[in-house]
């Protein structure tokens, strides 16, 4: 068996190897991580930082199945296309189905933003837009196993979601269980995908 390589000087030999090295990377480098994910899930923000939260994390939010379409364009296996399918269902929902963005939307109007500003995406960060842009642009230039590994974070939102559920709820009293919906279905969703 040819080793892979995920870096210059890593090779590993099976796909167990794999897994555990980008686990590792998880672990040590995920967003999780950052100064303001630590301050968001300690309660240490105002309202209004956790308002420009999710209002620029919902241009990234309502942007998956438009990556997640352009993955799905790379594909003539229909097999591949099929699998990947439900990640777009996931996000904009289906007939009679509520998707992630309608709840990232129960989450901006819980924090009392209003749903056509959210939508119109003009609060944004230019760094926000620019950010979301070159994600679905990397999903389209680059190769297709690019593409469909540059979703391999779903190997570690489980742990973010969950430490983001209590964390919220525990320290701000303007969140509450119903709001934080599109968390708490993307525990089940995300290791699918991952998966």
């Amino acid at each position: 068996m040819t080793a892979l390589s995920i870096g210059p000087d890593v090779r590993l030999n099976d796909a167990a190897e794999l897994e555990a090295a980008l686990r590792h990377i998880g672990a040590t480098r995920y967003h999780n991580l950052h100064p303001f994910h630590k301050l968001l899930h300690g309660g240490k923000l105002n309202k209004g930082q956790v308002q420009a939260w999710a209002l620029n994390r919902y241009y990234y939010q309502s942007t998956i199945p438009l990556k997640d379409a352009v993955v799905i364009s790379r594909f003539r296996d229909r097999a591949t296309r099929m699998e990947w399918r439900h990640r777009i269902e996931d996000h904009d929902g289906d007939v009679g189905s509520e998707g992630g963005i309608e709840r990232w939307l129960k989450l901006t109007e819980g924090l009392g933003l209003d749903s056509a500003y959210v939508e119109s995406t003009e609060g944004i960060l230019p760094a926000t837009r620019f950010a979301v842009e070159a994600y679905v642009h990397f999903c389209r230039d680059r190769s297709p196993l690019e593409a469909i590994a540059s979703s391999l974070t779903e190997l570690f939102a489980p742990n973010l979601h969950e430490e983001r559920i209590s964390g919220m709820l525990q320290h701000y009293d303007f969140v509450n269980p119903d709001i934080m919906s599109y968390f708490k279905r993307r525990l089940a969703q995300a290791p699918r995908d991952a998966n």
